[in-house]
């Protein structure tokens, strides 16, 4: 719960700066994850291709998912939720997941959650890694060590530092 909170702070954050859509679309990013089996996600050590594979399904499932649903929270948000969760695994360069879509071909909301999550993940302690510090995860996403992002999106990052540092650390000591 923790770290869905996390996430939704720093896509709040981000999302409100960079296209003012809020961030309660973004809560269903990961939905699709309860497809997944425990053993796969809750794993210590590195996944074996299969079982990378079967992590990277989670984004059809979740699309699939709000699809199924239909546009009972209304059409535009529908629309963004469904972008975020099955695009937030794009890369800028097209080495993402599921479609390997590129650049602008992302969907905006997709890209902003997209590093909101990679941040949160580094900066999250996991079962087979312990967290990243805040200046070290900001500088592996602003060296490509984490994916390709857009060059706008990476700018608006580096504005926004000390604010995604300030959501983290409030969230942590909240904990």
């Amino acid at each position: 719960m923790i770290r869905s909170t996390r996430i939704l702070g720093i896509c709040n954050y981000f999302i409100v700066t960079v296209i003012n859509l809020g961030y309660n679309k973004s809560a269903l990013h990961d939905i699709g994850k309860l497809m997944i089996p425990d053993s796969i996600l809750m794993k210590p050590g590195k996944l074996t291709n299969e079982e990378f594979e079967v992590i990277k399904s989670h984004s059809i499932y979740g699309f699939d998912v709000l699809e199924a649903v239909g546009d009972v929270w209304g059409e535009e948000y529908t629309r963004i939720a469904r972008e975020i969760t099955g695009w937030h695994h794009e890369k800028y360069d097209g080495k993402g997941y599921p479609d390997g879509l590129v650049g602008e071909n992302i969907p905006i909301s997709a890209q902003i959650v997209s590093l909101a999550d990679c941040y949160d993940s580094l900066t999250t302690d996991r079962v087979f890694r312990e967290a990243y510090s805040l200046e070290e995860a900001y500088h592996m996403i602003r060296k490509g060590n984490c994916g390709v992002f857009s060059p706008k999106l990476l700018r608006v990052f580096e504005k926004a530092k000390e604010e995604f540092e300030k959501v983290v650390t409030e969230l942590k000591d909240g904990e």
